[in-house]
This record gives C-alpha cells, structure tokens and sequence, in this order.
C-alpha cells in the first residue's frame, strides 16, 4: 500500500473527511474544508474533481463556512430513484469552542446531477423524537441495502445505526462501541465496518449489527510521514471498476487545529490491511 496526497494543507486550507464517486471518468471527492483566517476558523462542505486520481482540482464550495453551522465531514454519495444523495454532519461551534457542541445533527442533501443540489435537511434517525432532544451525533454513513431500505451509521455512544424504507421516516436500532467516521463495506453476508480510534484507521466485522468482531488498526503505510505525524484517521473505501480506492486524511496541526491533508491509496486491499478479517470470515 503506496499512500499519497492528493489535497496537500496549507496555511490557510485544510482538508479532511473525505468521501467520492466515480461517474462517468470523473472522480468526485467531498470532504471538510478548514477555512483559517488568522484566529478565525470555520469549515465548508466542498468538493474537488479529478480524472486521473493524481491531479484534483480547486475546492468548489457546497455549502459555505459558518461557524453557527459548520457543515462538514461528508459520509458518502449514493444513488436513489434517479437523484444523487449526500449526507454530512453540522458541527456548530458559534462561540469559538474547538469542537462541535451538543447541537451537531446529521444532514441530507439530495441532486439529480452532482453539480445542483438541495437544501439540507435533517436525518431523524431518533424517529419522532423532537431535534432538541436527539443529543449530539456526527459523521453520518448511509448504507443501501439489497432489499431497498437504508442503514444510517453515526456517531453517538459509538457507532449508532438506525434503518429507513424512504430516508424520511427512520426507526433506532442500537449502538456499540466503536470509532468515528465510520465507513461500511459489505463482503457476502458480513458488514466489513472501517472507522477511527484514536490513530489509524481500523476495521470490525459483523454480521447482525449487535456482535462484533475487531480485526485490529492500521496506520496505512503513514509512519513517518510529516504531514500525517499527528494522526491518520477517517478512512473511506470506494469499490470501482474491480479495484478498491482509500480515501483518508492525515493531521498536522503545528499551525492550526484541524490542519490536515487529504490522501489516498490506489488497489486498497482490505485483508492485506487487517490480516485478521480473512481468518475471522474464514472461522465462521
């Protein structure tokens, strides 16, 4: 596994949090833009654009930056009945406080063609439940399933799932302990669930959602590497055309909080990643 930087910091521009789709020859990668303007800091949703996975262009900005809403940290982009789906996090932080408060939510946006899109809207994951008593959760991952309905992954006492027939009308299932930043795979009958602990990126199977098994950390071939020296962390996998692309970021922040870089890695191979992941499927 070979890492490089695709969207390297600077001293005004972080990126983090990153998701993609491949339509049509081009590559679309969303993520957290930091916007650092001396002692000022907001994030953006934005996106860049490549058809070579080497050279990516300009940030274009989804969804401004505002430190009263701070969207950010894109979960991933699925199709939907002819319409384009991305979900994401708010992360308020309206009086200069380092992390998002207790009013973050998860948000959806939906566009028939990657360029236009929708307001956003919240994700009820907590079902009927007022939005002032949902508590605060972060980085949303929306899984379709085979037989229509959607699992909603967030951050919340660990890993949190609720599931949907529509994506309006959602029911709770359950939490487990876990990392942020979750991404999920699926592998025959087994939810492959990569996510962050505190370094690296790791990886859990399970098959029913309520046991899990851990396959370990991986720092992703970044020992050593200065602009991931803080951490390396939210990892996501893209499965295209018979190979699998990792997106992650990695953190330097000497200059600022949230400095980071957006990287990759082509021809990802999971079990090579987590050895443990072939002998638990193997097992069982």
């Amino acid at each position: 596994m070979t890492p490089y930087v695709i969207l390297p910091k600077t001293k005004t521009r972080g990126f983090r949090d990153p998701c993609a789709i491949i339509e049509n020859g081009v590559c679309h990668v969303y993520y957290t833009l930091v916007v650092q303007e001396e002692n000022r800091q907001a994030f953006a949703l934005a996106e860049s654009v490549s058809t070579d996975l080497i050279h990516f262009s300009e940030p274009r900005i989804l969804l401004p930056p505002d430190s009263a809403y701070n969207y950010s940290s894109p979960g991933n982009v699925f199709r939907h009945q002819g319409q384009y789906f991305i979900c994401f996090q708010t992360y308020p932080r309206p009086n200069g406080e380092i992390y998002g408060n207790q009013d973050s939510r998860l948000f959806l946006m939906h566009s028939p063609d990657l360029i236009h899109w929708s307001e956003p809207e919240l994700i009820r994951v907590k079902g009927d439940m007022p939005p002032e008593e949902m508590g605060r959760m972060i980085d949303p991952y929306i899984l379709p399933e085979t037989d229509g309905t959607f699992l909603c992954f967030f951050k919340q006492n660990g890993v949190s799932v609720s599931r949907s027939k529509d994506l309006i009308h959602w029911e709770f299932m359950g939490h487990a302990a876990c990392g942020e930043n979750v991404c999920v795979l699926r592998r025959n009958e087994w939810y492959a669930i990569l996510h962050s602990p505190e370094n690296g990126v790791g990886l859990l199977l399970s098959k029913d959602l309520k046991e899990f098994m851990d396959c370990g950390v991986s720092l992703l071939g970044c020992e050593g590497e200065l602009w991931a020296k803080d951490r390396v962390t939210a990892g996501f996998a893209l499965e295209h055309a018979g190979e699998t692309l990792l997106f992650f970021h990695g953190d330097n922040e000497d200059e600022y909080v949230f400095g980071a870089s957006l990287a990759m890695i082509r021809h990802f191979n999971l079990y090579e990643a987590f050895p443990k992941a072939k002998q638990y499927m193997n097992q069982m």
